[in-house]
C-alpha cells in the first residue's frame, strides 16, 4: 500500500511538471546547452618566444653539424644537411624582426638545448640520439609557434611564427621516417 502511495505522488509530480507547458499555446523552450570551455593558449612574451625560438633553431643547426660529422652523406646526413639549412632561414627571420623590436636572438643555447647537445656529443649512437631529440624539439617547437601566431603579442614575430611552423612541421613529419 505504501508503495502505491508513493508511485502515485511520483505520478502527480511529473504531471504537475508536465502540465505548464502543455497548456501553454507558446512551444517549450529548449533547454540551455552549456557551452564547451574555450581554452585560451597563454601567449608568450617576445622575448620569451624569441629565446625558444632562436635557442630551438641554433640547437638543430649545432646538432646536424655533429651528425653530418659522424654520420657523413647516409640519409640521416641528408637530413642533417636540410635541416640545418632550413633552420639557418628561420634564424635569419628571428633575427631580422629582432632587429625591427631590438631583440636580438642570442647566440648562446638554451641550458636545456646545451643539455640535449652535450648528450649528443658524448653518445655511442649519435644517429638514435639524434632522431629521438629532433622528434622532441621539432614537436615542441612547432607547437610554440602556431601558439605565437595564433596569439602572440607581436605584430612583429607573429608572421616569423606562421613562416616557421610550415618549416618545422615539414622537418617532423621528415624525421619520422628515421
Amino acid at each position: 500500500m505504501r508503495l502505491v502511495r508513493i508511485a502515485a505522488l511520483a505520478l502527480g509530480a511529473i504531471s504537475a511538471l508536465a502540465l505548464p507547458s502543455c497548456s501553454s499555446n507558446q512551444p517549450a523552450l529548449p533547454r540551455p546547452v552549456a557551452a564547451a570551455p574555450v581554452v585560451r593558449s597563454i601567449a608568450i612574451s617576445p622575448t620569451d618566444y624569441m629565446a625558444r625560438a632562436a635557442s630551438a633553431s641554433l640547437f638543430i643547426i649545432k646538432a646536424s653539424e655533429q651528425v653530418l660529422a659522424r654520420e657523413g652523406d647516409t640519409g640521416l646526413g641528408q637530413f642533417a644537411r636540410k635541416s640545418q639549412a632550413e633552420q639557418q632561414g628561420v634564424g635569419s627571420q628571428l633575427s631580422f624582426a629582432g632587429r625591427r623590436l631590438n631583440l636580438l636572438p642570442s647566440a648562446a643555447l638554451l641550458p636545456s638545448d646545451h643539455a640535449m647537445l652535450e648528450e649528443l656529443a658524448a653518445s655511442g649512437d649519435p644517429g638514435g640520439v639524434y632522431v629521438s631529440q629532433m622528434k622532441r624539439v621539432l614537436s615542441q617547437t612547432l607547437s610554440m609557434h602556431r601558439q605565437y601566431e595564433r596569439y602572440g603579442t607581436s605584430p612583429t614575430l607573429r608572421p616569423v611564427a606562421a613562416m616557421a611552423a610550415p618549416v618545422f612541421a615539414a622537418e617532423l613529419e621528415a624525421i619520422k621516417r628515421f
